[in-house]
């Protein structure tokens, strides 16, 4: 049977147009955005409040306008406004989408976008998104997309982030996108939840209305890398060009670290250093810290990398991978004995 939400594009060709709109509802508290300007914590309290990153992240608007993509056959571009009147995100909705009740999307609604956060993005502004899900904003409901794992009693099941616990029952309604029932296992399954009140304890836990399992592969443990290559001896290429610049190391856990500053300036952006707090900002977007694990790329919440930014002879470096998840490039590998940095066609 066909997913009634897979008709998402059609339903929408009858929606598009412009709606000039004065409202936005702000973003989820439980997935609150760190503004770049905001000052970064103090180690030993971010060590203890901060939590996992969750799987997808989300942004919240006024639906402005629907028109046809330009760059995904089939699918639609939502464009959605802060209340400011103020695009905040292009949103590519096409037939891999989920959009919970499709016939209300139409301009001057409030909706909600999950994207996949391991996903690269161009690095443009206003952000665009791939949907993973779409959600209407609704009162006295609420929605969870994450993965989620086994937790303490049997039908508990815990969000990656740490931030919500499902108890989930026998009367609970799990369906696939389409509707079906579903009976598998949710353990390591992307959920899109949507439920009402929840309890007052950390984290708070909910008996969800609907769970709907979203069409992907349970998620499975990476296999560890047998083989970090010794990289001080290999050149850094950016867009095709050689960089005359620092060496780049391999620290002592097998993180790959190049030179902030050469690779920014040879991709055409612009650093600048605070001395004071030895903290790096790259154009408007983003910010991190030497010695801190807590990076802020434009209006997302911080992003951990497994690695803090290190201070050598004077110059700032950050692990390769950096560049992909948090500038959003398509490419930064180790390759053919040498470091390849761009945002052509990615690589697989």
């Amino acid at each position: 049977m066909k997913k009634p939400t897979k008709t998402i594009p059609a339903l929408l060709s009858v929606a598009a147009l412009s709606l000039a709109v004065s409202s936005v509802l702000a973003a989820n508290p439980a997935e609150a955005i760190v503004p770049i300007s905001a000052p970064l914590p103090d180690s030993n309290v971010q060590n203890e409040q901060q939590q996992p990153a969750p799987a997808y992240m989300s942004v919240t608007g006024k639906v402005k306008e629907i028109s046809d993509s330009k760059t995904t056959e089939g699918a639609k571009t939502v464009s959605l406004q802060d209340d400011k009147g103020e695009i905040i995100a292009n949103v590519t909705v096409s037939g891999d989408t989920y959009v919970a009740s499709p016939d209300k999307l139409q301009a001057g609604t409030n909706w909600t976008v999950y994207y996949d956060a391991n996903k690269p993005m161009i690095m443009i502004y206003p952000p665009q998104y791939t949907a993973d899900v779409l959600v209407p904003v609704e009162e006295n409901t609420s929605w969870k997309v994450d993965r989620f794992k086994g937790e303490g009693d049997a039908g508990q099941l815990l969000s990656k982030d740490g931030q919500l616990v499902l108890n989930v029952s026998k009367e609970t309604p799990i369906v696939l996108e389409d509707g079906t029932a579903f009976t598998g296992d949710l353990k390591g399954r992307a959920l899109a939840v949507k439920y009402g009140v929840t309890t007052r304890s950390l984290p708070p836990q909910t008996s969800p209305e609907q769970i709907v399992v979203l069409s992907e592969q349970p998620e499975t443990p990476e296999e560890p890398s047998a083989y970090t290559p010794d990289v001080s001896g290999f050149p850094i290429v950016v867009e095709g060009k050689k960089l005359a610049g620092p060496s780049p190391y391999t620290s002592k856990d097998g993180t790959v670290m190049v030179p902030l500053r050469a690779v920014v300036e040879a991709l055409g952006q612009k650093l600048t250093w605070e001395a004071s707090t030895k903290t790096s900002r790259i154009g408007l977007a983003t910010t991190l810290q030497v010695g801190k694990d807590y990076y802020v790329y434009n209006k997302m919440a911080p992003i951990e990398l497994g690695a803090a930014p290190t201070l050598v002879d004077g110059k700032t470096y950050v692990p390769l991978h950096f560049f992909r998840d948090v500038m959003m490039l398509n490419n930064a590998y180790v390759f053919e004995g040498q470091i390849d940095i761009n945002n052509q066609e990615k690589m697989e």
